[in-house]
């Protein structure tokens, strides 16, 4: 292996075992780079536990943060989203989120609250998202969730990478089977990020400036983005 993809792979491995030391239960480790990891860990009265994913893309931040901003997008991507929504009197802060119920289990709902902080230094971005019913009381048909606290963490590498890390605690709202529990805390990081990776590759989300995001995050103004060297492999 050439120097030159020599660093960025010892990196990769490094921050993966990183991850791996801080609390969580690894469910699974990424082959090579470009594939998905995944954590749980236990949240005491919760029947999910909290779960978490991590991933490195062949694109730039800017990029990453177009999929995020393109809210009704989601269902293409976000586990179990089969709608969302943002509403202009809500403001660019919140969106509606519904997600398809798995038998026996109703759908939910839940509208987000985000804000969005930037790292000085590194230029790292996380945007956070918190439960809120702030702006739509529950809905006929769904039930709320009383709780989800989320995050998108993107760290812009020195190749020209992304890295990604989603992290999720939610409250379903009521008591779900143990299997279903075990599925949703497994299965949606590793589907999500997938998700977000292929989408990203869609020439529509390879803007240039924050001006261009489909939909204006919050705080998404005031952000600094990192000079973007040329990807170092093939997409």
């Amino acid at each position: 292996m050439s120097r030159r993809f020599l660093v960025p792979a010892l990196l990769w491995m490094l921050s993966l075992h990183a991850t791996a030391n801080d609390g969580w239960e690894s469910i699974r480790q990424a082959d090579e780079r470009g594939d998905v990891s995944t954590w749980v860990r236990p949240v005491e009265g919760n029947p999910i536990k909290a779960f978490r994913g991590q991933v490195e893309v062949p694109y730039p931040m800017l990029t990453a943060m177009a999929v995020l901003s393109d809210i009704p997008n989601f269902p293409a991507w976000v586990f179990q989203c089969h709608a969302a929504e943002m509403r202009e009197a809500w403001g660019k802060e919140h969106a509606r989120i519904m997600i398809k119920g798995i038998w026996p289990v109703s759908d939910r709902d839940v509208i987000v609250h985000s804000r969005l902080e930037q790292d000085p230094a590194t230029l790292a971005i996380t945007v956070y998202s918190k439960a809120s019913d702030e702006v739509l009381p529950p809905q006929e048909g769904y039930v709320r969730l009383p709780a989800l606290d989320n995050i998108f963490r993107l760290e812009p590498l020195p190749d020209g990478w992304t890295r990604i890390t989603f992290q999720t605690f939610v409250d379903p709202g009521g008591s779900i089977p143990a299997w279903l529990a075990n599925f949703v805390s497994t299965r949606a990081p590793l589907t999500t990020l997938r998700g977000m990776k292929e989408q990203m590759a869609n020439e529509k989300y390879h803007i240039r400036s924050v001006d261009e995001l489909p939909f204006t995050l919050p705080d998404a103004a005031d952000i600094r983005l990192p000079e973007q060297p040329p990807v170092t492999s093939q997409r």
